[in-house]
Order: structure tokens, then C-alpha cells, then sequence
């Protein structure tokens, strides 16, 4: 009888520690986000505007003029605050969408946020 529970103890010791890997272990197939998506640019008075996509930690724009492809100037919109205790890469919001309305840059994020530049005096504007 003795020989059965031992045996019953070990199988269960092995069950939790099983049990206990599998939540300890991250899956690291799940936390990995997809690429962002290409953004057209958006051409105003000879100057495009791209957003790179290039960097997660922040959402930026660039502006080049059209007739000399030189970049003319870059601009941080939003940063993203990032979670230490949390995979990176899923917390990284970028640009999804850039339009010109009325002599404004618009931009919305992939969290639905729209932001508004003033195209000459480069001032940023939270819209929604």
C-alpha cells in the first residue's frame, strides 16, 4: 500500500510541475504582432508625406520635397509608452492612415486616434 501511494505522489508532483511549466513558459507564437501595414503617401504643394512604420515605440511622418527627393524634415506625433513586463513588440502602435484636409495632415493610428499637423507650423493637435 505504501508502494502505490508514493507512486500516486509522484505522478501528481509530475502533473503540477507540468501544470506549472506550461503557465511559466511564455508562447511566444502568440506574442508576436504582425507587421505593420504600408501607409500611400499623401502628396500637398510638391511635399509627400510618408509614414515609415519603421519604429513602434512612436508614430512619425516624414516630409520630402518632390522635385529634389529630399527629406525636408521628420515629426514625432504620439509616443508609446512602453510595459516593461510585457512583450515589446505587442505594444507598438503605428500609423495606419495620412490625408490632407484644408492645408492639415491627417493621421489615424491602428488604436483609432486622429491627429492633426499643421503643415506650417508643424504643431500637432490630438483630434480624437
Amino acid at each position: 500500500m505504501k508502494q502505490s501511494f508514493s507512486g500516486s505522489l509522484t505522478r501528481c508532483h509530475i502533473i503540477v510541475i507540468l501544470i506549472l511549466l506550461a503557465l511559466l513558459v511564455p508562447n511566444f507564437a502568440l506574442a508576436k504582432r504582425a507587421q505593420a501595414a504600408k501607409v500611400e503617401p499623401v502628396v500637398y504643394e510638391n511635399i509627400r508625406y510618408v509614414a515609415p512604420n519603421d519604429d513602434g515605440r512612436r508614430g512619425y511622418i516624414q516630409a520630402w520635397d518632390t522635385r529634389t527627393e529630399k527629406k525636408l524634415w521628420d515629426l514625432t506625433i504620439y509616443h508609446n509608452f512602453i510595459n516593461p513586463f510585457m512583450e515589446e513588440d505587442v505594444q507598438w502602435v503605428f500609423v495606419k492612415k495620412l490625408s490632407v484636409e484644408d492645408g492639415r495632415l491627417k493621421l489615424v493610428d491602428e488604436r483609432d486616434r486622429e491627429y492633426g499637423v499643421n503643415l506650417k507650423t508643424r504643431v500637432v493637435k490630438r483630434l480624437k
